[in-house]
């Protein structure tokens, strides 16, 4: 038997970057997955902006944004004519990733698999876990070897990263996966095209009898997605029949040639009652599964093990109890049944089969779509969702934001980025927040309310004599002071004290997830040094 403290059952997306959250983290675990090697096929394409953003804090995200296509946003055909354009690239400004990432889901898990092997881990391939059993102490997994060998590990905790099949959410005997198919079937292609007159930097969304989308990829290829009023079902699928709906409704992408895969499936909507049962977690596919629409399935997926992976070293190595894990559950479940919930209207809206609501959306969306993206409020409220900048976690028990505190952000908050500099070099503020634990930002406020280098000083020499976490502290000036012998960043145009809300000296701390435990005005630091203790 082999002893570890967590097992990730699972090699995707979501298993590798909870591997990752631990790696850096120093938590002994092993990740494993039952397949002796990755997949071939492209996959899930689109990644968030939000996910950009968090996967930057493990390796240099920008390798990955050059080798896919960046989409600044979509356009939308009715029978072949356009009907309407949703430009989001102006909508972001408090971020290096403003826009959703393109690419084949075999380059995410390259970018994946290389940054875990520089902690010198890699998923352990051909290795199926048969038997899971938890008790008070842990969970004891019976393995199975591609050679017909058979293992046991004891671990503290099971992680089921391992999709909608998932062995660990079935040995969870309190969590249910409810939900039901769509009746529609899809059918996919990956090819090449030529002659194609649409722009590569948006992806197509085509309604008519029957709808498609269409994704531009690097290199003059693309990913179509069709689902047919009337379909075929005892034919074998061709090029054909994916040229045959584009000549329909979306003439000006030209013509497909050399398909690298052709396939047909059908969609799944479902979610977990929890996701937490004991000892036992699921992530990803295993705790939901919903429609591609928003692209939002992987992405939600690795943000699930983001969220996880601190947690579950803090109640390791003591410095929490068990009890803390409920919060995963309690932050990311909403979130979770907020995607299946939104994707299956959006879903419902795109792809009926109902001939006569088809019929209406088609006159509807004729002059609503034009309306709609006319408006930027409109427009960013969209971009809010979809880039997923806009998950919060305030209704949690275990963040707060102090009172007395008025600006825009709060406690559960994603942490806005925005360029600082320190001795005249450049850097971001999302890039020096350390990802293996938690920091604090004590700003010093802008104009007239500005406080003093020593007082900000002394806040840090007082919040350290507890610092109970072993945070790391930024002192973060407004352009006004002069920070020439200060261990401190300037914020250039003082653009982030304006997007915190902090016109007055502030603190904010930071989860290792890059999500606010706390924020407050510095006079009110000990509200933060008591929610600590």
């Amino acid at each position: 038997m082999h002893d570890t403290d967590v097992l990730i059952v699972g090699g995707g997306p979501t298993g590798v970057t909870l591997a990752l959250e631990l790696a850096i983290q120093g938590v002994p675990f092993r990740i494993i997955d039952k397949d002796l090697e990755r997949s071939d096929k492209s996959r899930a394409l689109g990644i968030q902006p939000r996910t950009l953003e968090l996967l930057n804090r493990h390796g240099d995200v920008q390798g990955l944004v050059s080798q896919g296509n960046i989409s600044g946003g979509a356009t939308f055909y009715l029978y072949g004519k356009k009907a309407a354009d949703v430009d989001i690239s102006d909508i972001a400004d408090d971020t290096l990733f403003p826009n959703i990432l393109i690419i084949s889901q075999c380059e995410t898990e390259r970018f994946l698999d290389s940054c875990l092997a520089k902690h010198s881990f890699a998923v352990e391939r051909g290795l199926e876990a048969r038997s899971i059993l938890q008790d008070a102490e842990g969970v004891t997994v019976k393995i199975s070897n591609s050679d017909g060998t058979e293992d046991t590990i004891r671990a503290k905790y099971v992680i089921g990263a391992d999709g909608a099949h998932s062995s660990v959410r079935r040995a969870a005997t309190g969590v249910t996966f409810q939900g039901a198919a769509y009746p529609q079937d899809f059918i996919l292609c990956d090819a090449h095209v030529r002659n194609s007159r649409v722009a590569w930097d948006r992806f197509s969304l085509c309604m008519g009898k029957g709808s498609l989308a269409f994704f531009p990829l690097k290199d003059g290829t693309c990913r179509v997605v069709v689902s047919r009023l009337y379909p075929k079902p005892d034919s074998d699928l061709t090029l054909e029949d994916f040229q045959e709906m584009i000549d329909q409704l979306l003439p000006d992408a030209g013509q497909l040639y050399n398909p690298t895969w052709i396939t047909g499936f059908h969609l799944h909507h479902r979610g977990v009652n929890s996701y937490r049962d004991g000892r036992l977690f699921v992530a990803g596919d295993a705790a939901h599964i919903h429609s591609p629409a928003g692209a939002q399935g992987m992405n939600t997926g690795i943000q699930d093990s983001i969220n996880l992976g601190w947690k579950l070293a803090k109640v390791i190595r003591g410095q929490r109890p068990d009890s803390f894990l409920d919060s995963y559950d309690r932050e990311r479940r909403p979130i979770g049944q907020h995607l299946l919930e939104t994707s299956d209207r959006m879903f419902t809206w795109g792809c009926s089969l109902n001939p006569f609501f088809v019929t209406f959306r088609n006159i509807l969306f004729t002059w609503a779509l034009p309306w709609f993206v006319s408006s930027q409020s409109r427009r960013a409220g969209v971009f809010k969702f979809i880039s997923e900048f806009g998950i919060s976690y305030r209704d949690s028990y275990i963040v707060d934001t102090a009172a007395g505190f008025s600006g825009p952000v709060k406690g559960g908050d994603r942490v806005p980025d925005r360029k600082i500099q320190k001795t005249g070099k450049d850097y971001y503020f999302q890039k020096i927040i350390a990802p293996d634990t938690h920091n604090l930002a004590i700003l010093s406020g802008v104009g007239d309310n500005t406080t003093t280098k020593d007082a900000m000083l002394k806040a840090e020499s007082l919040f350290n004599s507890t610092n109970p976490d072993k945070a790391k502290v930024h002192l973060i000036f407004s352009e006004a002071v002069d920070t020439h012998g200060t261990p401190g960043y300037t914020d250039v145009k003082n653009r982030l004290h304006k997007d915190f809300g902090c016109s007055k000296p502030s603190y904010i701390y930071i989860r290792p997830d890059g999500y606010i435990e706390h924020i407050g005005l510095l006079s009110e630091l000990k509200q933060l040094l008591t929610w600590l203790n």
